[in-house]
């Protein structure tokens, strides 16, 4: 059994960790008492058997359990996300090539096409697929996020420069080179710069 003592600094360890579930954090102080107990049965002190019942249950932290479990309980709205997301980029996409053949091809209802499918590329599908990453793998250092942000920025101000170009709209020059400035100064640099330090932690 169990001292009040250990028990203790069994909820304590709970309680400082970065878990927010209140019924997660008692879930876990009742399995971390179990898995402890049972260890010291073996011949184990407190604090080696409390070793033991972190690897067993969470060797890269409370974090990934807390994480997980949410995963698990916003499973359909995550896959509903996720369908919304490809879906409206597979029907903006169309409606753009489909738009810009019916521009090559001088027939009816091309501008109104290209505009949509463009407009709903840029403005909806692709906030909406930053969105799915940044919860997916809620990235925390802070040039991955500016990686993807920049990228997402570039594509968006080419869009709109390509639409402006074909409508013969003042500035779409200007627009232009703007989202290649962005691009290769903005969103280049990040990511060869996230690459190199992957390529530094793997060796």
């Amino acid at each position: 059994m169990l001292s009040e003592a250990q028990e203790k600094i069994i909820i304590e360890e709970i309680e400082q960790s970065s878990v927010k579930s209140r019924e997660l954090k008692d879930d876990l102080i009742d399995h971390f008492c179990c898995l402890v107990e049972i260890e010291m049965n073996k011949g184990k002190t407190f604090q080696s058997a409390l070793q033991s019942a972190y690897k067993q249950t969470a060797p890269n932290g409370l974090n990934e359990i807390q994480n997980e479990t949410l995963f698990l309980l916003n499973y359909n709205k995550i896959m509903l996300m996720k369908r919304l997301t490809y879906a409206s980029g597979y029907l903006f996409t169309l409606a753009l090539i489909v738009g810009i053949f019916f521009k090559l091809m001088h027939l009816p209802g091309a501008t109104v096409l290209m505009f949509g499918g463009g407009s709903g590329f840029a403005f909806i599908f692709i906030p909406l697929l930053l969105i799915n990453k940044f919860k997916r793998s809620a990235p925390k250092v802070m040039s991955e996020k500016l990686k993807w942000i920049l990228g997402a920025t570039s594509l968006i101000m080419f869009m709109l420069a390509s639409w402006m170009k074909l409508q013969h709209l003042m500035g779409a020059a200007f627009m232009l080179g703007l989202s290649f400035l962005v691009f290769g100064f903005g969103f280049l640099p990040f990511l060869f710069f996230r690459m190199y330090k992957k390529s530094v932690e793997e060796v």
